[in-house]
Formats: C-alpha cells, structure tokens, sequence
C-alpha cells in the first residue's frame, strides 16, 4: 500500500522521482522503507538515515549489515530476494517483489502448497547456517503467480559451523519450524502444533511471560 511520496537518493546520490514510502516506522528506531528504482529496476530500500546518531550506530547500521550479510549468505536459494547491497551506512537495497504479505490473507484461504515452499526456503537458509529467528505473517510475500518469498533478517543468526551449529542457532532454527508449523495450521484450519524438548519448554516459558505482561497492563 503506497502511503506517500518520499525523497529517495539515487545511486549518484540524486533524489529519485519515484520513491514511495511502503512501510512507515512504527517508531523512532525504526528504518523508512520505500519503494524505490535503481539503474531501471524496482528496489525497495531499508533506510536508518533519518534516525538520530545513536540509533543508527547502535541499531540501525548493525542490523542492515546483519540483512546484509544473511542475503549473501542465502544468494540463488529460490525464493529469496536479490540483494544489491548497503548503499552508504544507513541504507539496504533490495529487490522488490510484487505480492501480498501472507497476513493479508484470511483464514481457508491459502493453498497448503505454500507453506511446503515456506518449509523448502527454510530448510535451504538452515542448510546454509541461517536461521530467521522473526519467521511471521508479515515477512512472507505471495506473488500474483502464488511463487513464495521470505524478506526480512533484520534478527538473523548464523552458525560458524552448519555440521554444528550450536545451542542458540539450533534454537532459532527450531522456532523457525515452529513459526511455520503455527502458520500452517492457522490458514489451513489445522489443530495448533506442540512443541518438544528444550525449546518446548523454552518457547512454553516466553508465552507466559508475554500473557503475564498483556495482564499486567490491562
């Protein structure tokens, strides 16, 4: 949904014509993200400029150079946009994909065949030692033609080693799972997966600190 028009630097620095804010912040931390055009192609940009200093040091720029380095990682796996890199500090460039995030969708209404292309891209990006650790409704695009795409790694972790990944990453990989499990059995009108073992309990844990705060503030 376009919101308004922005200015958006161009590669030579120049403001673009057409930028088009597609996902206001949500608060001051949070990156302007426009829809944009690089050298006659449709990008989106992830901008921390207009954050103040301490942001953009502390959040901003580590988090765009996290992306960055997660699409590099994930380059070629289909179903994950093209990256074209940071453009100066403040700002990621990536391909721009024409669809509607899975969250636009009610209930019944999505084929099962998407969430085996979710299960797919998943098992490709921990096959290649990143795990998405933010896998949800609104980072899922569904294209005109029903292709899948998984955007965003702005909370992605990486195994040094994929033969052994580690307690964290393997952690992450399985809320992975999990995050597409839920999915799956929201939208095909399935009972609610249950996990095991120690993120079971883990994931378990975190929901009721979650309830136990919603309470707390009504």
């Amino acid at each position: 949904m376009v919101v308004k028009s922005v200015g958006q630097p161009d590669q030579d620095g120049d403001c673009a014509q057409s930028a088009y804010e597609i996902k206001p912040p949500r608060n001051s931390t949070k990156a302007l993200v426009t829809k944009s055009m690089r050298l006659g192609r449709a990008v989106v940009v992830k901008d921390f400029s207009r954050c103040s200093a301490l942001i953009r040091m502390l959040y901003g720029r580590p988090t765009l150079r996290r992306e960055a380095r997660a699409y590099a990682l994930l380059q070629g796996i289909a179903g994950i946009p093209e990256c074209f890199g940071l453009e100066g500090k403040d700002r990621l460039v990536i391909e721009y994909i024409p669809g509607r995030l899975l969250g636009s969708f009610k209930r019944g209404s999505v084929a099962p065949e998407v969430f085996d292309r979710v299960d797919e891209i998943v098992t490709c990006a921990h096959a290649r030692g990143v795990a998405f650790g933010d896998l949800h409704t609104s980072n899922i695009i569904i294209t005109g033609r029903g292709e899948v795409f998984l955007i965003d790694f702005a909370l992605a972790t990486f195994a040094r080693d994929i033969r052994r990944p580690g307690l964290l990453v393997r952690l992450f990989m399985e809320l992975d799972c999990h995050a597409s499990n839920r999915m799956r059995a929201r939208y095909l009108l399935l009972p609610s997966p249950v996990s095991e073992g120690l993120f079971g309990v883990l994931y378990r844990f975190g929901r009721g600190l979650k309830a136990i705060r919603r309470k707390k503030k009504h």
